[in-house]
């Protein structure tokens, strides 16, 4: 059961341009439905409302699950995990060169993130292929 109102919804996926506010994927064609993703968790004391919910593919909300922090693949520090609503997605993640569907961690948020919702995994890799292949391009993002 949802915690947040239909009107709360609504104004969360328009904000978001019905893309997940972590790895970009659209949510058309999905199946399963996009969720709204507590940034800071309930379970950790955070509020359901606009500036603490984002809208998450199925993936990663479950794979952040309840953390706020993680790893930072390069020094290994314990770094928190991006914030959508405090931080701009193009200052901590950009799309790589060598590889075009394949999100590149630029600081220890990015990178925390990019390890902890395992962003590059091969089938997120193959959906975001597929979906570029229908129209639906993730690497041209026009948000800031």
């Amino acid at each position: 059961m949802s915690l947040a109102s239909e009107s709360l919804r609504s104004a969360v996926i328009q904000r978001a341009g019905e893309r997940c506010e972590y790895c970009l994927l659209t949510s058309r064609f999905q199946v399963g439905g996009f969720e709204l993703d507590h940034i800071h968790p309930v379970s950790r004391g955070g509020p359901t409302n606009l500036d603490n919910l984002a809208f998450a593919c199925p993936v990663c909300n479950g794979r952040k699950l309840n953390h706020v922090d993680g790893p930072d693949s390069v020094t290994g520090e314990v770094t928190p995990l991006f914030h959508p609503r405090t931080q701009s997605w193009h200052d901590h993640f950009q799309w790589s060169v060598d590889s075009p569907f394949e999100i590149v961690g630029k600081t220890p948020c990015g990178r925390a993130t990019v390890q902890r919702l395992a962003l590059n995994d091969l089938e997120m890799i193959r959906l975001r292929t597929l979906y570029a292949e229908l129209g639906f391009d993730s690497t041209k993002t026009d948000f800031e």
